[in-house]
């Protein structure tokens, strides 16, 4: 009997190594989420200063407060290096004033760091040097790569749970920490496999997301041919195990759209299957509410659903022809009150 093996595009599941739970206290001190900012660099700032958290200077005056973007402050608005600039800025200038900003990872942050340039604009080409920069700018290298890749896709702050999607569990399963860590894993797995085809050859540095799934699949089905033929390489199972979460990268949780980065149930649920499903994962991760962009409110007003333990905060702030009734928002959460705000 011939022995054939045979390396399929289905990924099993791994042991999960990762980061630590993002999980703290507020001590009572004041939080302001801000979901999806798009590039809108100028909106973003104003509604900062709204909110009391920078001055003109765009310093921090915040004090001990808490900033939690919530994801996608990339692509689609020629503002977005301005914007992720500020972002990185007011980390360290809140930390040293005694506040926090967690900067959360939405899916076009993701989409960046793999390549996927497809909601970038020319002009954000430009802002960076053009598109070879940008894309080495991302580089698990890169300034912005190495900075949002140690960045978590969700925080839980007293009873509040931040991110910029939702959680479907039957996708992912277990605690905050674990989806974070799951996350982490596939993320890591990514980069060693574009890694591995850089080394060899198969793909230029940063190179773009189909190109690279397009090179994985050819050395599998190389694998696989050989296989066939009973000429099994050595190194088979080691490449296999690197590439096949490259090839299939569109079922882990960095694309798929039931995924935490890409789900949209939050908004789309009815009142009575939400109620329910919204009730349980509040009860299985001992939260009060959740607070989430990804989907573009109608009228770019901040919705509240099920008694307002969920807030949904994606205003569609770039406005524009891509959020025409799009507005700047933000939400401040200060003991058991919840405050919409807005520059008009």
């Amino acid at each position: 009997m011939r022995r054939l093996l045979l390396f399929t595009w289905i990924l099993a599941a791994a042991a999960l190594a990762g980061t630590a739970p993002v999980s703290t206290s507020n001590d009572g001190v004041r939080v302001v989420a801000i979901g999806d900012v798009h590039g809108a660099a100028d909106a973003f700032t104003q509604i900062l200063m709204r909110a009391g958290l920078i001055d003109g200077q765009k310093r921090w005056i915040g004090g001990r407060s808490i900033l939690v973007q919530t994801g996608d402050m990339t692509d689609r608005g020629a503002g977005m290096k301005d914007a992720l600039d500020l972002l990185m800025s007011l980390e360290e200038q809140a930390r040293r004033a005694g506040g926090r900003v967690h900067a959360l990872l939405g899916n076009h942050e993701v989409m960046n760091l793999t390549g996927d340039m497809r909601d970038v604009t020319p002009e954000i080409f430009a802002s960076f040097g053009g598109e070879a920069a940008m894309r080495q700018a991302f580089a698990p290298k890169g300034r912005y790569g190495r900075w949002l890749r140690s960045k978590p896709a969700i925080a839980q702050i007293d009873g509040t749970v931040f991110m910029h999607a939702g959680i479907n569990h039957e996708f992912v399963d277990g605690s905050i920490s674990d989806i974070n860590r799951r996350i982490r894993h596939d993320l890591e797995q990514w980069d060693e496999g574009v890694r591995w085809l850089e080394t060899q050859d198969l793909v230029p540095p940063a190179a773009p997301l189909l190109d690279v799934i397009r090179a994985a699949r050819e050395q599998i089905e190389r694998l696989n041919a050989a296989a066939a033929e009973g000429n099994i390489p050595p190194e088979a199972p080691r490449i296999a195990s690197l590439l096949l979460p490259v090839a299939n990268v569109g079922a882990s949780t960095l694309f798929h759209p039931e995924g935490p980065l890409w789900f949209r149930g939050f908004s789309t649920w009815t009142d009575e299957e939400g109620g329910a499903r919204m009730a349980e994962l509040l009860r299985r991760h001992r939260a009060q509410r959740f607070v989430t962009g990804h989907t573009v409110q109608p009228g770019g007003r901040i919705t509240e659903r099920f008694g307002r333990r969920l807030f949904l905060i994606d205003t569609g702030m770039l406005g524009g022809r891509f959020f025409p009734s799009g507005r700047p928002s933000a939400l401040v959460l200060k003991a058991d009150s919840a405050t919409h705000l807005y520059l008009d």
